[in-house]
């Protein structure tokens, strides 16, 4: 991703004219990594985003709503007590770096005017916030950084900040001084790595671009590049710092084949590849791509960790199943036990202490046959008699105690599995948050429980509509599993799940009316689809009224028993999924 240096010069020119002389009206910190303010304008309430997250760092003007957490962040209470109601006085980037720094006027605990510092540093996985004194002594920043963390400079409150050196040369600098800063490198270096690494505020994208638009090949060695070249090309950077044309678009999102976008930026053709979707402002472009790319990336964190250990217990239980069910195959041959010991009885005239083993005839079979019995030499016979029917005993209680073993661990994983499937196909983070909830409070995961369960918003559910008008509803997790099945479903409504296979719960609202074949076609592959199965073909799904659907008394969340169901057998189906989603 290209947010270099020139991107960033281009969106502070946007930025300068919507902020500057805007009031901090709200500071938020959403994650631990992401900042927003709230800022009152002369004509309207703008919200600034910034990101500092290590593989997406931006910052821009948002459209994007995002939850926050009920207990602010200790840093984001700081913010709100230097910089609420602060004016913004200046937006300024450093040179061309992927440093801004916002200069701030807000009162002191004494009501008289200060000035602080909010700086902006998208430096990668060192990209931070620092909030500052108007003297750059540091008040605290959104990352810190200590002695041991890095050689190069310190981060911590009460030290002063100190901007990194700069040793690039910059767009200021003369068309001499760029052609002998490009001249300046390896022979050997190709041409493109030279001038992102030898001048301010260009990446690798960019420098890409400017030989295309040239005909130069990237990676042709920079020792092969004649001084008129190295000329054009450096009035083509030199270009580059002019404000964007007030006739065109500003911003450019290029998407990929699969409609995913890949790359934004303020230049029109830099790959030409892609499908190009313009935006009149860079803002509004960086809002669209990174709203998305940073949902997913969050998502993806969220998500990951609770996954792996979901996997994990999934694995364990599913081991423990495994076992169970071999020591069950053991115990069930309880009776060779007793057999024995009733062959050892009849023979007892012929055993002595001492012994390891004896010849007996098993008259329990047709026709008898002599077998060895394997004896304890330090047990007298009788004893020897009492092992194997002690044996048999504990077997024959075992076998009871496994098979109620075995029920539990099957529970185990079966619901297991159907908390990976909810997660699987939720992409949304209050979800995976209400997941994350239901184990801790099951047990599976160590945590703090929240006292009591909020109420599900019912406008969170699925909401789909069959193509003759019957409205279906679709649980995203056990606990909405659990809602729409047992409190907002009435009796005549109908119940859908895929047959012995995880998956959602799923309603036909049928208002007292009998549901027509197409809606429980189209609810049976709806189910199928939010389900386990979801690639597969031929899924079976039961189906029956909601009376018939009961749950037990101390099951799981989204267990339930159910009777007079019926199977359908269908194939998911993304296209018709879509075309019934209901908003």
């Amino acid at each position: 991703m290209a947010f270099d240096g020139l991107l960033i010069h281009h969106l502070v020119d946007e930025l300068k004219t919507m902020l500057v002389g805007g009031r901090i009206d709200k500071v938020f910190q959403p994650e631990k990594d992401e900042l927003t303010l709230t800022v009152r304008g002369l004509h309207k309430n703008m919200t600034f985003f910034i990101s500092v997250e290590s593989s997406m760092p931006y910052f821009t003007l948002s459209e994007s709503k995002k939850e926050n957490p009920q207990s602010p962040p200790m840093f984001c209470m700081l913010l709100r007590k230097h910089l609420t109601s602060g004016r913004i006085h200046t937006i300024e980037q450093m040179g061309y770096e992927r440093v801004v720094l916002l200069e701030i006027e807000s009162k002191n605990d004494f009501g008289e005017p200060e000035l602080k510092k909010l700086i902006i540093e998208i430096m990668g996985k060192h990209s931070n916030i620092i909030l500052t004194k108007e003297d750059f002594t540091i008040i605290d920043c959104i990352k810190r950084i200590t002695p041991d963390m890095s050689r190069v400079r310190t981060l911590l409150p009460g030290f002063k900040y100190h901007f990194l050196e700069r040793s690039k040369c910059t767009l200021a600098d003369t068309h001499e001084q760029l052609i002998k800063c490009l001249r300046d490198a390896s022979p050997d270096t190709m041409l493109y790595k030279s001038i992102y690494a030898q001048i301010e505020g260009f990446s690798p994208l960019l420098s890409k671009y400017l030989c295309n638009q040239m005909g130069l090949a990237p990676d042709m060695k920079c020792g092969d590049v004649s001084i008129e070249t190295l000329t054009q090309l450096v009035d083509n950077i030199k270009a580059l710092e002019q404000p964007l044309s007030d006739t065109q678009d500003h911003g450019y999102i290029y998407n990929q084949s699969n409609g995913l976008p890949k790359i934004v930026y303020f230049m029109k053709n830099v790959d030409l590849s892609l499908e190009t979707v313009s935006y009149p402002k860079l803002y509004e472009a960086l809002d669209a791509f990174y709203a998305r790319s940073n949902h997913e990336l969050k998502m993806h964190q969220k998500s990951n960790a609770l996954k792996k250990t979901l996997n994990q217990r999934i694995e364990r239980y599913t081991t423990k199943l495994a076992k169970q069910n071999i020591e069950l195959m053991a115990a069930e041959n309880a009776d060779e036990s007793r057999i024995m010991g009733e062959l050892l009885l009849a023979n007892l005239y012929q055993m002595s202490k001492g012994m390891n083993r004896i010849t007996v005839l098993d008259y329990y079979v047709d026709p008898p046959v002599e077998r060895d019995i394997e004896l304890n030499t330090r047990l007298e016979p009788i004893e020897n008699v009492q092992n194997y029917f002690k044996k048999y005993n504990k077997l024959k209680h075992a076998v009871i105690e496994l098979k109620l073993q075995i029920k539990e661990t099957k529970s185990d994983v079966d619901y297991l599995e159907h908390v990976m499937t909810h997660l699987n196909q939720s992409d949304d983070s209050k979800i995976v948050s209400e997941i994350r909830e239901e184990l801790i409070t099951q047990g599976y995961l160590k945590g703090r429980q929240v006292k009591k369960q909020a109420k599900i918003p019912k406008q969170t559910y699925r909401r789909y509509l069959s193509s003759d008008g019957f409205e279906i509803l679709v649980g995203k997790s056990n606990l909405q599993n659990d809602q729409i099945t047992l409190k907002i479903a009435s009796n005549k409504d109908i119940w859908l799940h895929t047959k012995d296979i995880p998956g959602s719960h799923v309603i036909i609202r049928t208002e007292g009316k009998e549901a027509s074949e197409t809606a429980l076609t189209e609810a049976a592959i709806i189910a199928a689809y939010f389900s386990k199965a979801k690639d597969s073909s031929n899924v079976p799904v039961d189906y029956t009224l909601i009376k018939n659907v009961s749950k037990p008394s101390g099951a799981k969340p989204g267990m339930v028993i159910y009777v007079g169901n019926r199977t359908l057998f269908v194939t998911p189906n993304f296209e018709t999924v879509s075309k019934l989603e209901h908003h």
